[in-house]
């Protein structure tokens, strides 16, 4: 059987190119706040894991870094490379970095640590990979009863036409390093100290609903693997509720969903 881990490798090698066209103006909107997080990083060494198409690294050679770039998904690292010829990029294991201990002053993990299977591995390697006193900063997706229109959505039509319990590996806890007392205890075991928590909110616009299933098709993994795990009938009406219920918070031709999430920031002791 299929792990965790084999089908987010599975899904992102699959869907870099139209994760890049449809999901990542969400996920942008994380980058200035997340790079603000650690402060200047002009003529530093910065790695980010998990690092998608690339757009992050972007930014952070923009601001004078140099920056390595890893993923385990190549077609997103293939993308990367492209867009970001400043940057170096490799495919690796975040939860096993292929890299020599204290090589960086920085290190970020945008929205990564919810799609590993170890990700207090990951942060254990984090780390490892910075100098003394290196800063680490994650974001992560916060839960549906902190604003998180999507999820609460796609959550309250499974439960109304379908079922939780389907045919899949068990995934980790999604919401478990928005918690801040759960992130400030694996952190300072990890070897980190000095931990900052804030909260930000990115927006999705569309003008209706099945261009919300696009992009639950198109830039995500697990919740179109929710969806097709059900039965025929069942997902059907699902994708009827999720049409239904996004175009019942239009505005004026417009709706608008929340997506908060959670920077969290630490040093290395």
């Amino acid at each position: 059987m299929a792990t965790f881990r084999d089908l987010e490798h599975a899904g992102w090698t699959d869907k870099a190119q139209s994760y890049d066209d449809h999901f990542a103006s969400i996920t942008r909107q994380a980058i200035g706040p997340l790079l603000q997080s650690i402060g200047g990083i002009a003529d530093k060494d910065l790695i980010d894991i998990c690092c998608g198409t690339g757009d992050l690294a972007a930014a952070a050679v923009s601001k004078g870094a140099r920056v390595v770039g890893v993923d385990f998904a190549l077609p997103m690292i293939e993308i990367a490379r492209r867009k970001v010829p400043g940057a170096m990029f490799k495919t690796d294991d975040a939860e096993a970095l292929d890299i020599e201990s204290t090589s960086f002053d920085a290190a970020t993990c945008a929205f990564g640590l919810w799609h590993l299977a170890e990700p207090d591995a990951a942060i254990c390697e984090a780390n490892r990979i910075l100098r003394s006193k290196g800063v680490y900063a994650y974001t992560t997706w916060l839960p549906p009863e902190e604003g998180w229109d999507m999820f609460d959505i796609l959550m309250t039509a499974v439960k109304r036409h379908g079922t939780l319990d389907v045919d899949l590996p068990p995934a980790p806890p999604p919401f478990r390093f928005a918690d801040k007392s759960e992130a400030k205890s694996v952190l300072e075991s990890s070897g980190f100290e000095a931990i900052d928590v804030h909260k930000h909110e990115a927006l999705w616009v569309g003008a209706n609903g099945n261009q919300l299933l696009e992009l639950l098709y198109k830039g995500i993994v697990r919740a179109p693997m929710l969806i097709e795990a059900q039965a025929p009938k069942a997902r059907a009406l699902i994708k009827e509720q999720i049409r239904s219920n996004a175009e019942a918070m239009s505005v004026d031709g417009e709706i608008r969903m929340r997506w908060p999430f959670l920077i969290v920031r630490a040093a290395k002791k």
